[in-house]
């Protein structure tokens, strides 16, 4: 029996989130990034965060020499101030087509770009929704063999 590697799509509303931002640019920039809001969340005790991110861009100079960029968004309450390098903004939420990968980290180049194929062939097909411009995101969820990601690419219903 094969292993399930995704779970079935879903239809969400993500609500509006108040979020600190850190980019980082290198060559593990989604470890490095979840390592250093990880420890500031710790340092400020910051309770029920939920962690996401997305792929941003990178200059070609900086393609060309194994860097890649990385935005982590953690969720915090209104009393949180940032620290330098840090950015707060508010997300006002949206519709959400939603499918969690499952151990995406055991082969992390092949299952999430996999992942977000998988998934915008299900939003092409659909006959209930179709994507739209806005902000794609993923979400590190504990799972029941560490960490899964939840991958939230933005619809609109037709």
């Amino acid at each position: 029996m094969e292993t399930q590697l995704t779970s079935e799509v879903t239809i969400e509303t993500l609500p509006a989130l108040r979020v600190a931002c850190y980019r980082v640019i290198s060559p593990t920039p989604e470890n490095d990034g979840l390592a250093f809001m990880e420890a500031w969340v710790a340092r400020q005790n910051i309770p029920g965060v939920r962690k996401f991110g997305f792929d941003c861009e990178v200059t070609e100079e900086q393609g060309k020499a194994g860097l890649r960029g990385y935005e982590q968004w953690f969720t915090v309450p209104k009393n949180v101030t940032a620290p330098e390098g840090v950015t707060i903004r508010e997300f006002p939420g949206g519709l959400y087509a939603v499918m969690t990968l499952y151990r995406p980290f055991e082969a992390p180049f092949e299952r999430i770009p996999g992942g977000w194929q998988k998934l915008m062939a299900w939003v092409e097909a659909s006959d209930t929704c179709q994507g739209i411009e806005y902000q794609w995101l993923e979400e590190l969820v504990p799972g029941k063999e560490g960490n899964d990601l939840k991958l939230y690419l933005p619809v609109k219903m037709k």
